[in-house]
């Protein structure tokens, strides 16, 4: 069959659950943005000089170390894992969306605060800096998530249901989830050698 027609059948066969976990992701994404005027002037400051000096003096090391690499990438392992855990649970579907829920939060205060403090500067950060790897990331985590609510559902319906061994169901729903791990390989790959790469062409 297609790729793009499963890809098709998919989204219609789970158009709730992504309805769902996108109503969770950008209600994150808005109350990180509103959480940005709340800051103290303190806090403030700080993440101004923290941007600052990644900029300015630490942008060229993030080409060179390949522990950054890794860093990023296990960053995104953690949070894959943490959701395919709880789809193995039957009580795990509040806890899988408060996992998005801060994945937006922290997109929305990241973003928001750079537009606030940096202006123009800001926004060509975001551009360059935030979005290219987060295109990446976001789909494929909403993909994640909605993948270990299925999967929770099938444990309390497997139960009254012969269609599909659990055994089976969970080893495709792991093999799937891998699947997954090796995109976010390729968004770390973005975030930590293209994204810099980028911002060093504006900003030396």
């Amino acid at each position: 069959m297609n790729l793009r027609i499963q890809i098709k059948q998919h989204l219609k066969a789970n158009r709730w659950q992504y309805t769902l976990i996108s109503i969770i992701f950008l209600l994150g994404l808005i109350l990180g943005n509103y959480k940005v005027i709340g800051l103290e002037g303190g806090v403030r400051s700080e993440l101004l000089g923290l941007i600052d000096n990644y900029v300015q003096r630490d942008l060229q090391e993030a080409f060179t170390p390949q522990s950054i690499f890794w860093h990023a990438f296990f960053n995104q392992v953690k949070t894959v894992l943490a959701i395919w855990f709880l789809g193995l649970t039957v009580i795990g579907l509040p806890l899988i969306l408060a996992v998005v829920f801060m994945r937006g939060f922290s997109l929305g205060f990241t973003g928001g605060f750079l537009l606030q403090e940096k202006a123009g500067t800001g926004v060509l950060i975001c551009i360059l800096s935030i979005f290219p790897h987060n295109i990446v990331y976001i789909p494929f985590l909403l993909v994640s998530a909605v993948l270990a609510i299925n999967f929770s559902y099938f444990i309390i319906k497997g139960r009254n249901s012969s269609l599909l061994p659990l055994s089976k169901g969970l080893i495709m729903y792991s093999i799937l989830m891998v699947l997954l791990l090796v995109v976010f390989l390729a968004g770390a790959f973005i975030e930590v050698y293209l994204s810099p790469w980028l911002l060093s062409l504006f900003f030396k």
